[in-house]
């Protein structure tokens, strides 16, 4: 009879999950940070009607920042 492996804690459950290595943590948490702000419509407000990019004076905040941001500190701090 085969026994069933036991996981235990949150890296346990990432381990099982796939997620063994920082670095493929870092780039799931990036890619669905992404798609959230996509889905909430962050990269719509960096650009003008016409569309073209508006300026870091106008936004204070690229679009980009967010899911490099979430994954550096995933990356970092898992």
């Amino acid at each position: 009879m085969k026994t069933q492996e036991v996981v235990e804690g949150w890296r346990g459950v990432m381990v099982a999950m796939g997620l063994r290595t920082p670095a493929s943590r870092a780039l799931t948490a990036a890619l669905i940070t992404g798609a959230a702000s996509y889905a909430l419509k962050v990269p719509y407000e960096s650009f003008r009607g016409d569309g073209s990019v508006r300026s870091n004076e106008e936004t204070n905040w690229h679009f980009l920042l967010t899911p490099t941001i979430a994954g550096a500190t995933v990356f970092l701090f898992t």
